[in-house]
């Protein structure tokens, strides 16, 4: 009886140390077993401590409340596909250059981004900041000419953008996005004096309007519309991603 009376007690204690680390133990598998049994949503990452200061701006808010963005789901992975078609080196260097890039956007928004490799699709907008489509694809990050894409012409660098739906909580949520760049621009900073900062300072500044940025006027900020020796996010970019971070689980 003594012994039945032991292995109860034992069976119990290892229950609710289990429970106590499902329920509170950090780690994005701890949050994927809570959603799985249905104890709660987590952020699958934390938003980066930035220091504050700066000047950012959104691309849209929700409905009535022009102090909350409209976000990714942070309890969503966020999946890319790369078209390197018309990127000035070669597949494997493009690949490189594009999920270097977006692991910084996603180390300060905390937002969970899953490569799903190459692709053949092409880019298409609706807009200047809304790819054509509102399906639930994986985002295209890719290059293409003002010939290809009317959005590229004149003196434009890249594109970038989500499209957004609403859920049945009523709030809006990306839901698929789009960086395009503009090959000409591209193949000129080839030739460039840190040519490669700047294309990789392009390619932030459309990462940036893919999680929600909008352009400001403070040429300090990457998220300045004309790039003028601005070679990372400034301050208030960094705050701005944070923000957007901070979105609602759906």
């Amino acid at each position: 009886m003594r012994e039945r009376w032991r292995s109860g007690l034992v069976l119990l204690l290892s229950a609710v140390l289990l429970a106590g680390i499902v329920l509170f133990a950090p780690g994005s598998e701890n949050s994927a077993f809570r959603r799985l049994i249905g104890i709660g949503d987590d952020p699958l990452g934390t938003p980066a401590d930035v220091p504050a200061g700066g000047v950012y701006a959104f691309l849209e808010h929700q409905r009535g409340n022009p102090d909350d963005p409209v976000a990714w789901d942070p309890c969503k992975e966020i999946h890319f596909e790369v078209n390197t078609d018309g990127a000035p080196d070669g597949a494997e260097d493009t690949v490189d250059f594009v999920r270097e890039a977006v692991a910084v956007v996603a180390e300060v928004t905390g937002l969970r981004f899953v490569y799903d490799g190459t692709t053949d699709r092409r880019p298409k907008w609706d807009g200047a900041f809304v790819p054509l489509g509102g399906r639930r694809e994986p985002v295209l990050i890719s290059w293409a000419t003002a010939s290809e894409v009317d959005e590229l012409k004149g003196n434009v660098a890249g594109l970038g953008g989500a499209a957004a739906r609403e859920g049945v909580d009523g709030r809006l949520r990306f839901i698929t996005g789009g960086v395009t760049l503009d090959s000409a621009s591209f193949d000129d900073l080839e030739d460039e004096r840190d040519g490669e900062e700047f294309q990789r300072a392009i390619l932030l500044h459309e990462l940036g309007h893919l999680v929600g940025l909008d352009h400001v006027d403070s040429p300090a900020e990457l998220m300045f519309a004309d790039n003028i020796g601005q070679r990372d996010f400034g301050r208030g970019d960094l705050n701005g991603l944070v923000r957007l971070g901070e979105g609602r689980c759906s």
